[in-house]
């Protein structure tokens, strides 16, 4: 551990109940070395998708996990409210709602992992089920000064 990794804070994950969010969506089938440049067009396109719709924002933009191997599958785009225009890759989904566990890393993406491992961990040892594929939300555009913010979510019951 690097001491500018020791000197970040961690956050406790807590439960939170969420609602069900409809979403606009690209889903991806990427390398994890073609995973960034995915995301950035997988958001412009759904952001042009909202805009084009006169639909609008309804919260940070997200990458859910479906599947994490040698190729990773997701649905990354933007939580939308009002009507959505299919165009192109983009589609319609949704973030699931009830009780989910929630975390927050602050910190470069590539030490995610470590706020995953510990998001399902605290689960774990609280006697709770992840039931559903989790995601990320990104608080902090990757441009801005000062480390990234994402939260995790994990479904659970």
């Amino acid at each position: 551990m690097t001491r500018a990794t020791a000197a970040r804070p961690v956050a406790t994950p807590l439960i939170v109940d969420l609602p069900t969010r409809r979403t606009a969506v690209v889903r991806l089938d990427v390398s994890a070395s073609e995973m960034p440049t995915a995301i950035g067009e997988a958001f412009r396109l759904t952001a042009e998708a909202i805009m084009g719709s006169a639909a609008t924002f309804a919260g940070e933009p997200f990458a859910r996990y479906l599947s994490m191997g040698e190729r990773i599958v997701a649905e990354v785009g933007f939580p939308f409210e009002g009507a959505l225009r299919p165009a192109g890759r983009v589609r319609e989904s949704s973030l699931p709602g009830g009780p989910t566990v929630r975390t927050t890393h602050i910190g470069p993406y590539d030490e995610l992992g470590q706020a995953w491992e510990r998001c399902s961990l605290w689960a774990h040892e609280h006697g709770l089920e992840l039931t559903a594929p989790g995601w990320e939300c990104y608080l902090t555009d990757p441009n801005e000064p000062g480390p990234p913010v994402t939260e995790i979510y994990r479904p659970i019951r």
